[in-house]
């Protein structure tokens, strides 16, 4: 019974066969019951008939049993009916007083499996009149043999078309779980369930809402593996070339080919180069994990201010632009804005020419802050662009690590803002970032508790 086609159809059967039970047992009662009532009717129209009153020493109906009881104790058959024998027997068992007292009150009463009426005759004997009952006993014991036939014609119509329903609804079940075997033995993510309004339609529809996440989170879980091996592999190769460099240069001192200040020389800027390289990764470790921003209240116009003072230092031939208000105050991490920052000036630095004109704009949106940094140069070509922010992606002209935009977008994206970038060859290029703007809430003693959003 592990199927629940078999239990379904077994229910069926069981709840079929009380039904049926319960019925033929009432029907029969209530047929006792009728036949029994209509009997001491009879029983009772016959006592009111004197003539009968008058022979019944001598004769009685066929179908009764006309028994005469004395008043020394003496019982006789006066007519017989069927079986008169066990009615006298049984008048024998129940004894003169009680009959007398039965004929005394004149109503019928129940005479073992028979029912009797008495009445004292004109003699001062008893007259017993006593009904068999073999019509009535006839009659429901016929009606529980056609009802048993009937009850068992019916469980076995009930089980051949339960069967056939039960299987027929069924049959999405069944699809449902070849489907989901099909999935879990390796077969197509994308399968579905026939969905319908019936239950088990909106079962399926739940199935297939359950598939299609499952299906997301396996080919996300694809891209992140894929996604880990590029940059195992990025990660190593960008490794290999400084430490094959300071290994090429060691042979070279040891083989007495280059002096001990040049390779020392090579060999610490090689290092200092995979040092950043290391730190660089660990940074976007950490930011993917979120839990490298310590946000607090911080005015991004002095920010910014700050990085066009410092690129201005480094580069005093560049004109640089700031296009800010004299204050933007939000929640936000200070040192990763100020690397932000860094990062764009420095990649505008690299990949521009020494006086092309740079702007730094600052403004809030809405509920956003918007920080761009926009340069003349010569810009980049469509699928560069669609690559700039990509970990370990280089620019044709460029031997940086390519990672600067890279930790620029993760943290706008650690902050729940984003990065985009614009550009088109000889049109320059604009990097937006986009964080959201959240102010201080302060409580009622100043101290500033929490944050929440601000509008534009």
């Amino acid at each position: 019974m592990r199927s629940l086609n078999a239990r379904l159809v077994a229910g069926l059967l069981a709840v079929t066969a009380v039904g049926l039970t319960l019925m033929g047992l009432v029907s029969a009662v209530v047929l006792r019951g009728y036949l029994l009532h209509r009997a001491d009717n009879q029983l009772e129209g016959v006592r009111r008939r004197p003539a009968l009153a008058h022979a019944a020493d001598t004769a009685a109906p066929g179908r009764y049993i006309v028994l005469t009881v004395t008043r020394d104790g003496r019982m006789r058959a006066a007519a017989g009916g069927p079986d008169p024998a066990r009615a006298l027997d049984r008048a024998a068992r129940v004894g003169p007083g009680p009959l007398f007292a039965e004929g005394q009150g004149g109503r019928p009463f129940r005479f073992g499996r028979m029912r009797a009426i008495a009445r004292v005759n004109a003699r001062g004997n008893l007259t017993v009149i006593v009904d068999p009952l073999t019509e009535v006993h006839a009659a429901v014991a016929g009606l529980l043999v056609v009802e048993s036939a009937t009850g068992v014609l019916l469980l076995c119509l009930v089980a051949l078309l339960g069967r056939g329903l039960v299987r027929r609804g069924l049959a999405p079940l069944s699809r449902m779980a070849a489907t989901v075997h099909g999935i879990a033995s390796g077969g197509d993510l994308s399968a579905r369930m026939e969905e319908s309004p019936s239950e088990v339609g909106r079962l399926a529809g739940a199935i297939n809402v359950m598939l299609g996440r499952i299906e997301q989170a396996f080919l996300a879980r694809l891209r992140s593996e894929a996604k880990v091996r590029e940059f195992a592999a990025e990660a190593s190769h960008e490794l290999r070339t400084p430490l094959t460099t300071i290994r090429g240069y060691s042979d070279l001192y040891e083989q007495g080919a280059v002096s001990a200040e040049e390779a020392m020389r090579r060999i610490s800027g090689e290092a200092a180069r995979m040092g950043r390289l290391v730190d660089e990764l660990l940074e976007l470790a950490r930011l993917d994990k979120g839990s490298a921003l310590s946000p607090a209240p911080a005015d991004l116009a002095v920010l910014a201010r700050d990085a066009v003072a410092d690129a201005a230092v480094v580069e005093p031939d560049r004109p640089i632009t700031l296009d800010a208000p004299d204050s933007l105050v939000t929640v936000a991490d200070e040192a990763r804005v100020r690397q932000v920052l860094a990062n764009l000036l420095a990649n505008v630095r690299a990949h521009t020419p020494p006086r092309t004109p740079v702007t730094v704009r600052l403004r809030a949106a809405d509920t956003m802050v918007v920080l761009e940094v926009a340069d003349e140069g010569p810009g980049m070509a469509p699928e560069e662009a669609e690559r700039a922010f990509d970990r370990f992606h280089h620019a044709r002209d460029s031997d940086g690590s390519g990672l600067g935009l890279a930790i620029v977008a993760a943290i706008a994206a650690a902050h729940g803002g984003r990065a985009a970038l614009r550009s088109a060859p000889g049109a320059g290029t604009v990097v937006r970032v986009e964080l959201p703007r959240l102010a201080p809430l302060r409580d009622a003693a100043g101290d500033p508790p929490h944050t929440g959003p601000t509008g534009g």
